[in-house]
């Protein structure tokens, strides 16, 4: 009687043990769905200045019409988390001149100074860049109208907090506009750095922001925009 009650023990803790592991397993697999990778670095310049510079990216990525959807006005500050090469800031100065600002935010000094390099060669007085800490986007309080970030937002780790943080910096009325790689769009990362717009959607609730506008002018990426 004792011997088979051992056995049953035993049977029975093996099979927990291999639930909890297939749990663990599962739960992995959830996460490096949903989650992808983040802080991805950057450094060799000349490498994802001819990714990012491009002139191909054009034709998909559309930088003229997402401009227009933005409806920017002169007057208006933006920061671009995540700028990179600057792609969008510099036609966001070109879009707020002469009296609004466009800030290219990064974590690469390499890039932040590409950046003030371009702003130099284009005469464009008005477009500043700037390092900024992984977990943090550095706006002063209520000191931007418009937050964008661009194929960025599946970077960003502890994406809930970090958005809480940069609704302080924006000014009354202030959007967050967020547009990044659908999870099975042909371009861009692998499919597991890319990160669902479901999950965006969720995220940006739980940091307290609201969708307020939706733009289906992209292939190959969601492009929304959010307000506290």
């Amino acid at each position: 009687m004792k011997e088979n009650l051992f056995k049953i023990t035993a049977f029975c803790g093996a099979l927990l043990l291999s639930l909890v592991l297939a749990a663990g397993c599962n739960a992995q697999m959830t996460k490096h769905e949903n989650e992808p990778a983040t802080q991805q670095r950057f450094k060799d310049i000349d490498k994802w200045v001819k990714a990012f510079e491009d002139p191909e990216r054009a034709k998909w990525q559309k930088p003229a019409e997402v401009i227009k959807a933005m409806d920017l006005k002169n007057g208006d500050v933006v920061a671009d988390i995540g700028a990179g090469t600057g792609y969008f800031t510099r036609l966001f100065a070109m879009a707020v001149a002469p009296e609004g600002k466009a800030i290219g935010l990064d974590i690469e000094e390499s890039m932040v100074k590409y950046m003030k390099e371009d702003a130099k060669k284009l005469g464009l007085n008005n477009y500043e860049a700037k390092v900024v800490p992984t977990d943090n986007a550095g706006l002063a309080p209520n000191s931007v109208d418009v937050v964008f970030l661009c194929d960025t937002y599946h970077h960003v780790a502890d994406r809930v907090n970090y958005f809480k943080a940069v609704a302080k910096g924006l000014k009354k009325d202030g959007r967050v506009v967020i547009v990044d790689f659908y999870k099975d769009s042909k371009v861009g990362p692998p499919r597991a750095h890319k990160l669902a717009k479901a999950i965006t959607l969720a995220e940006m609730k739980e940091a307290g922001y609201r969708l307020v506008k939706t733009h289906d002018i992209l292939e190959h990426q969601y492009f929304l925009e959010f307000r506290p």
